[in-house]
């Protein structure tokens, strides 16, 4: 659709998710903007926060120096941090190669990328934050996550299957299921933490 639409003539650049997980578009859709003359905009190059280490994202993007990055950054010295990348050469070895296959290989396709066109859920399950759960337990731990997500994860307790979610998901991921399996974890995690 994305092609169709630049094809139109009434566009003068493309936004549209890109990073080493989800690389698709630099097979047909910037071909085709570069041929129009349109600018290329990379949104989600950390993947809706799930892609965790800026050096290796920014690697991979510096290999295409007419798409312009649109991360969202947390602090000034978040941006400073990917300023300072385009200061030096760009080298991808073979071990952020291998990283990058480690990233792929345990997001799969079936992750979140926050783009919150889920919601909102009828029964009140806060979905993108519950969604969320698996990376907030890796990245705090799970004891913290607890706490941290406990508001998101107990409405995911809410959720009746109802398929609302899933007809909005540009991802087509199975919301329902997914949903299911990090309450479980939550509730996994909870109990071990006697929380």
């Amino acid at each position: 659709m994305a092609v169709r639409l630049i094809k139109t003539g009434l566009f003068a650049s493309i936004q549209f998710p890109f990073n080493f997980v989800e690389p698709d578009a630099r097979d047909e859709l910037h071909v085709v903007a570069r041929d129009l003359g349109l600018g290329i905009l990379a949104m989600k190059p950390f993947g809706g926060g799930v892609l965790d280490n800026a050096a290796l994202v920014f690697k991979f993007l510096r290999q295409y120096p007419d798409v312009v990055p649109i991360p969202g950054l947390e602090s000034g010295a978040g941006v400073d941090e990917v300023v300072a990348f385009y200061d030096r050469p760009n080298v991808i070895e073979g071990d952020d190669l291998a990283a990058m296959d480690r990233y792929r290989e345990e997001l799969g396709r079936q992750f979140c990328r926050r783009c919150e066109y889920c919601q909102p859920c009828p029964n009140g399950v806060l979905i993108t934050p519950a969604m969320a759960y698996p990376v907030v337990a890796r990245r705090m731990s799970p004891q913290i996550a607890v706490n941290f997500a406990r508001k998101a994860m107990e409405s995911a307790a809410g959720c009746t299957e109802c398929g609302a979610c899933l007809s909005r998901c540009p991802y087509q991921l199975p919301i329902p299921a997914l949903l299911r399996r990090n309450y479980e974890m939550f509730c996994e995690h909870r109990q071990l933490f006697g929380q």
